[in-house]
């Protein structure tokens, strides 16, 4: 594997992607991944890469003396929209040739689609650098999830979603089993709440699914108060509206539709239980336009009716 760090990269999401190799070595008892850095800076000679922050990281070489790799990461972040190193662009277009597989952490992205090797498979990357990226490469989609999955290129959001990325192509590799040996070592140390932290489990399980069923599932679930249509969900996640039915009644015997539904309703239960929340109120935090639609879709969902649960709880 090889790393490419163009200057100004963001140094937490390319340590959590070298971390999580590294612990994939401790645990596997051997070298599950060889890798190794490289400068992608436009003077070959630079032995040094900076961060966003300043930290300089040695590389062991620059990224035009890559002869081959399996898996290809491009760090980067700041001036990432502007770059055009001739070297680097040359050397993915090659490496892709040749079948090798690329990651992009942060802004990475920008590098992907300037070389050619995103075609039209969806990307992510930071949230205030989408509206640049869409300028720029208008035909390439622009997913809001965590990270994204396609055909041998996976691109993060940066940050720690870094790490999310890393379990999945971690879980492709060498299983879904062993991709949460490495989550555990993570957990003790994690800012995340241990919501989050099961949360996190959950989506690679699913991604390890489908990714489009992951990046779906996701998006529903941030998405409560105000769902998404499907035809905006699908292009959000740069799917087909096709393509969401087909996972889902694959992998949750259900339509996406249903499924968003149910989610909604069953959050709905959570409040009312869990609330002395008004019914209105309840019907309303989760989507329904008023309360007697709500009232109908939760008896045909449960049996009864929100205002019976309610009284329930009371005894």
């Amino acid at each position: 594997m090889a790393f490419v760090l163009l200057p100004g990269f963001a140094l937490t999401s390319f340590s959590l992607a070298v971390e999580a190799l590294s612990v994939s070595n401790f645990l596997w008892g051997s070298t599950a991944y060889d890798y190794r850095l490289y400068s992608g800076d436009l003077d070959p000679a630079v032995t040094e890469v900076c961060t966003s922050n300043g930290v300089p990281i040695k590389v062991s070489g620059h990224c035009s003396e890559i002869e081959d790799s399996n898996l290809l990461f491009i760090c980067a972040y700041k001036q990432a929209a502007g770059y055009a190193g001739a070297a680097l662009l040359a050397k993915l277009k090659a490496l892709k040739k040749k079948g090798c597989r690329f990651a992009s952490l942060s802004s990475g992205s920008f590098i992907l689609a300037r070389a050619g090797v995103l075609g039209d498979q969806p990307c992510t990357l930071f949230a205030e650098q989408m509206a640049t990226f869409r300028e720029l490469y208008p035909t390439v989609p622009v997913d809001e999830s965590i990270y994204t999955v396609g055909d041998g290129v996976f691109t993060c959001q940066g940050g720690t979603t870094a790490l999310d990325m890393l379990l999945y192509i971690i879980g492709q590799d060498h299983g879904a089993e062993f991709a949460l040996q490495v989550s555990h070592q993570f957990c003790q140390d994690r800012v995340r709440t241990r919501d989050e932290i099961q949360n996190t489990r959950r989506y690679l399980e699913l991604r390890m699914k489908s990714p489009c069923l992951g990046a779906a599932i996701e998006l529903m679930e941030n998405n409560i108060e105000a769902p998404l249509s499907i035809e905006v969900l699908a292009g959000k996640i740069g799917a087909t509206v096709r393509t969401l039915e087909q996972v889902f009644r694959l992998h949750e015997q259900s339509t996406p539709v249903n499924y968003y539904l149910q989610l909604r309703l069953k959050h709905a239960r959570s409040m009312i239980e869990d609330t002395r929340l008004p019914i209105a109120t309840v019907a309303q935090a989760t989507g329904f336009a008023s309360q007697s639609y709500f009232t109908k879709r939760f008896r045909e969902a449960y049996g009864f009716s929100p205002t019976r649960l309610r009284g329930d709880k009371k005894l």
